[in-house]
């Protein structure tokens, strides 16, 4: 049996293992992987230029059975929010140090200064 065949007759629980994995290691998913992944879940017909990426992104979670259908819009307006639409992005903004002054250390934890008494 070639690699082609075995990957073809793969589900998409063994993808997520796989990914799982990579996650657990601290890899890197290869583009080959994230590929296939996205397009497995439709994601082919769906418009990721950088003013929709966060509703297209809100969708192919709900077609990989992540998110409930009845909360697409929220997960779009959370990740719309949370900068997924360009490079501008909240944790792009966390790792330049950005945002220490507001609370957020580089490692994407609560700084001392948001630890301080609200009055």
């Amino acid at each position: 049996m070639s690699e082609d065949s075995d990957k073809n007759s793969e589900t998409l629980g063994d993808i997520l293992k796989r990914i799982s994995r990579t996650h657990d290691k601290r890899g890197n998913c290869t583009i080959a992987l994230r590929t296939e992944f996205w397009l497995r879940l439709g994601g082919e017909g769906m418009d990721i230029s950088p003013s929709n990426f966060h509703n297209a992104l809100a969708q192919w979670l709900t077609n990989a059975g992540l998110v409930n259908k009845d909360k697409t819009e929220d997960v779009a307006s959370a990740l719309y929010c949370l900068g997924v639409i360009n490079s501008n992005n909240l944790f792009q903004k966390i790792h330049q140090g950005k945002l220490e002054s507001m609370g957020i250390g580089k490692n994407g934890r609560r700084n001392s200064k948001s630890r301080q008494k609200v009055k």
